[in-house]
């Protein structure tokens, strides 16, 4: 051990943000190399730092990222050093130690070094099975024995459900839903990614209806025996509600188009990626894996973005070799709360391009031209992979490009900081009569001043018609239409804050009670899963008095059902008028009130949080700001290390 640090405290005054975790494992598994003299200060706080961003969502520790820096080093805003730091060596150097310790891939230890990437050795392990499992994915779609339907039959399909022709004025524009339908059916893995309103659902609900058909055609001497076996799944209950009304309304939206027949085959209700692999209680392990297969031939993931790599791994196991995987999800959002970046690893933006053979394909069956092509790289080290499994939906139907939330999701994304600030600071026009004030774009506001002073007209309007409706169903249509959402849970802009001081409001009203801490129209969630009740961490319920007048805790099902539960029985839950933005993936409101922190250190910010919150607004959007805190997080990009590249050999 080094002598630097007896104990962790010594630790902890000397290194800025490292947890009693990070020092505690750096010294376990540098006592576990002791025989191999690794006793190093530059290793050990290697070992640190690879804790730390483990913590932080990645799932390696590139050496680039940390070489030649003051790791843990700080000082406060007056400029006095808090903590002293560690100072890396160069590169060259910490390659040349991690290559003479016994920690490649091949060796026995708890770390990898690889790539210049250093592991846990489970995270090397999940990436490679990852890739491995892809590239499985990949040479099947070119084995003759394996089912691939015929060019014409795809292309006669593909005409069948896109009946619709392009004006003139259009004849040039691609039909990119038309073409992620044609480039997924001859394969086994694909992606079809994309922001709010692209029209990702209906997409591959055209799709799962086009598998349907093909393999149901008399033409097709590949099909299956019987129906296809179809597995809608999302990572949350609440995504996988979301993905169970969509898909029933595109099926609806369908009808006279797409047969019956058609579509009596795809399913329309989804489930948890927990619940299709089967939770053990109390084990890590599920009921399904690679020695218990499912029973599917087409698996469709949705909100992938959510999706941390064990998760997706242990899924991938579990699937016989037959199965179609098709992921779904919006590449920008924030990535999943445990270790990796599954969707913007296998998906990175810009598009790659497609090979001659694929883009021979699509436009053979799709008849869309202007593709883009994947250039073959001039060195043998440089991308040597096409991205023939993605395809990208850019075209918004529900923002258009001229409304406010559209343009201000666009430019955060994008890192804009001036076009979004002004697109919220944007003064008030006067109209030609002289009379109404009114903004240019009233879908955006910006909230000036403290939340007492513009919430209780939030709550007035969204929570109070609440506690006033006379059934479930309408309370349930009124929670749904308003959600404050906060980058924190702590702090006067956090999540607990909020939802005290809307309880407040409420009681002062005479809405509720002040000594009930259980009442009728009172929005739960829970935070923890509970699988034999059925109730999963981020679902959201009412407490609502059933016939009988007993106070029960409600949750929303498919197909306009509900579920009731004894208040004594809930798993941990907590009070929701104000949510994490986090918490929000896979979730839409009418209306949402974006609050941020006012501190721009807050290691939270970041524009992928911001999107993820402003994508949840359908109709209006509200922000509470400070000009340098939106400055900051517009310009902080979420990065997660990986070593997960389908385009490298």
């Amino acid at each position: 051990m080094p002598a630097l640090y007896k104990q962790f405290n010594h630790a902890q005054q000397q290194l800025n943000n490292i947890e009693a975790v990070d020092y505690f494992f750096a010294k376990e598994i540098q006592q576990s190399l002791d025989k191999h003299n690794n006793s190093d200060q530059q290793f050990f706080h290697l070992l640190i730092a690879l804790s730390e961003s483990l913590r932080a969502g990645h799932s390696c520790l590139p050496l680039a990222t940390i070489a030649s820096t003051r790791f843990g080093y700080s000082c406060d805003k007056q400029g006095i050093v808090t903590h002293n730091g560690f100072t890396f060596a160069e590169q060259p150097q910490l390659v040349s130690l991690c290559e003479q310790l016994f920690i490649k891939p091949d060796d026995n230890h708890a770390i990898v070094f690889y790539e210049n990437n250093v592991y846990l050795r489970r995270y090397y392990h999940f990436e490679q099975e990852l890739l491995t499992f892809i590239s499985a994915k990949s040479a099947q779609a070119k084995d003759a024995n394996v089912q691939i339907f015929e060019a014409l039959d795809i292309k006669n399909c593909l005409a069948a459900l896109f009946p619709a022709q392009l004006s003139a004025d259009d004849k040039d524009e691609i039909d990119w839903q038309k073409v992620a339908v044609a480039n997924a059916i001859n394969k086994k893995f694909s992606i079809i990614a994309g922001g709010p309103g692209t029209g990702k659902t209906y997409t591959v609900t055209k799709l799962l209806a086009a598998l349907v058909m093909l393999n149901s055609s008399s033409s097709s001497n590949k099909k299956l025996n019987g129906d296809l076996k179809i597995a809608l799944v999302a990572p949350t209950g609440k995504a996988a509600q979301r993905l169970s009304e969509s898909v029933t309304n595109a099926l609806l939206g369908f009808t006279g188009q797409i047969s019956a027949a058609v579509l009596s085959k795809i399913p329309q209700e989804a489930q948890t990626l927990h619940r299709l692999l089967g939770v053990i209680p109390n084990s890590v392990n599920f009921r399904h894996h690679q020695d218990n297969l499912l029973n599917i031939d087409v698996l469709l993931i949705d909100e992938v973005s959510m999706v941390d790599l064990a998760l997706m791994v242990r899924v991938f196991r579990a699937l016989p070799s037959r199965c179609q995987i098709i992921l779904l999800g919006d590449a920008d959002q924030l990535p999943s709360v445990a270790a990796g970046s599954v969707l913007n690893d296998l998906a990175p933006k810009p598009h790659r391009g497609y090979s001659p053979e694929n883009q021979q394909y699509l436009s053979q069956v799709s008849e869309c031209s202007n593709l883009p092509q994947w250039q073959k790289p001039s060195k043998s080290s440089a991308l040597t992979l096409a991205a023939d499994h993605v395809v990208f939906l850019d075209k918004s139907r529900r923002f258009d490009g001229e409304g406010g939330i559209g343009k201000i999701a666009s430019h955060v994304i994008n890192g804009h900081f001036s076009e979004s600030w002004q697109l919220l600071t944007e003064k008030p026009v006067i109209d030609n009569n002289h009379q109404n004030v009114t903004k240019s774009d009233n879908t955006l506001c910006l909230l000036e001043g403290k939340a007492s002073s513009w919430l209780p007209a939030f709550v007035s309007e969204y929570y109070a018609p609440i506690f006033a409706q006379k059934t479930v169903s309408a309370a349930f249509k009124q929670l749904q239409k308003f959600r404050i959402l906060c980058a924190t849970r702590v702090g006067e802009q956090g999540v607990e804050s909020l939802n005290e001081h809307v309880q407040n409001i409420l009681i002062k009203r005479g809405d509720i009670n002040a000594f009930e801490t259980r009442y009728c129209g009172q929005p739960i969630m829970i935070n923890v899963n509970n699988y034999s009740l059925g109730l999963y961490n981020g679902d959201i319920g009412l407490l609502w008095k059933n016939e009988a007048g007993h106070l029960m805790a409600v949750f929303e099902q498919a197909n306009n059902e509900y579920k009731w539960v004894n208040p004594a029985r809930l798993p941990q839950h907590e009070t929701v008028y104000a949510m994490t933005i986090h918490k929000t993936q896979g979730s839409e409101f009418e209306h949402v009130v974006m609050v941020l922190p006012e501190q721009t250190d807050n290691k939270l910010l970041s524009r992928e949080l911001m999107y993820t919150a402003i994508t949840r607004a359908k109709q209006k959007l509200s922000i509470a700001t400070l000009a340098n805190v939106w400055r900051q997080g517009v310009m902080t990009k979420t990065t997660r290390y990986s070593g997960v590249d389908l385009y490298k050999k």
